[in-house]
């Protein structure tokens, strides 16, 4: 599992959602003031307030638009290396030497306890990217994408940019292996997507739209 806690991730959400509902009470109330008086400080509160949730929904929206890249591009880098090791080929070995990047990822930040990936046999690699593996196309995008949906509940805008963040990781993981993804990594990117695009379907429904699926 990640070491980001359901309980963690959301405490940034629910930081963001308490900051909007803040925001909207304040600017209500500031709308409620304007029409009383003439006073341009309403006005300026108003403003100040709907700057405020700019900033915030800016602040937040990119932190879920990180931590998605990571989980994404980390998982996929690691198939990506066993991929070349079942082959035969360690030329990328180095890449998660200790099990960190060069650029700090690590892959217990991906719940990952195993061994380090310079040190597994051949067997091991293609134990740990097949079915059922931890780095195995189900394991994989079963993990990228409750890492998400649990950053982001049921909030749409959020996993909406977090799905983005997913793509980007993907591409970025692309690109530092000369712009191809092994097949397991092309599979778990489409199985991933299918699932936060499922939810984002759901979360699209209008209330007519489940009242009537649940007659049926």
């Amino acid at each position: 599992m990640n070491n980001i806690s359901p309980a963690q991730t959301n405490q940034y959400l629910n930081a963001f959602n308490e900051n909007m509902a803040k925001a909207s009470d304040h600017i209500s109330s500031s709308k409620g003031a304007s029409f009383e008086s003439n006073d341009t400080s309403a006005e300026s509160k108003l403003h100040n307030a709907a700057v405020n949730v700019s900033i915030s929904t800016h602040s937040i929206m990119n932190y879920l638009k990180v931590k998605s890249v990571e989980s994404s591009q980390g998982n996929t880098n690691a198939q990506q290396i066993l991929t070349n090791l079942v082959n035969g080929n360690d030329d990328y070995i180095n890449f998660f030497s200790g099990k960190t990047t060069e650029s700090g990822l690590s892959l217990e930040s991906i719940g990952y306890e195993g061994k380090a990936l310079d040190q597994l046999t051949q067997g091991e690699a293609k134990a740990l990217v097949s079915q059922g593996g931890f780095f195995g196309i189900e394991e994989t995008s079963s993990r990228v994408t409750s890492f998400v949906l649990n950053m982001t509940g049921d909030n749409l805008e959020a996993l909406q940019e977090s799905r983005k963040g997913l793509v980007q990781g993907f591409e970025q993981a692309q690109k530092l292996f000369g712009g191809e993804l092994p097949d397991i990594s092309v599979k778990t990117q489409e199985k991933s997507l299918e699932i936060i695009d499922a939810k984002i379907a759901e979360l699209l429904k209008t209330d007519a739209q489940k009242d009537a699926e649940k007659e049926v």
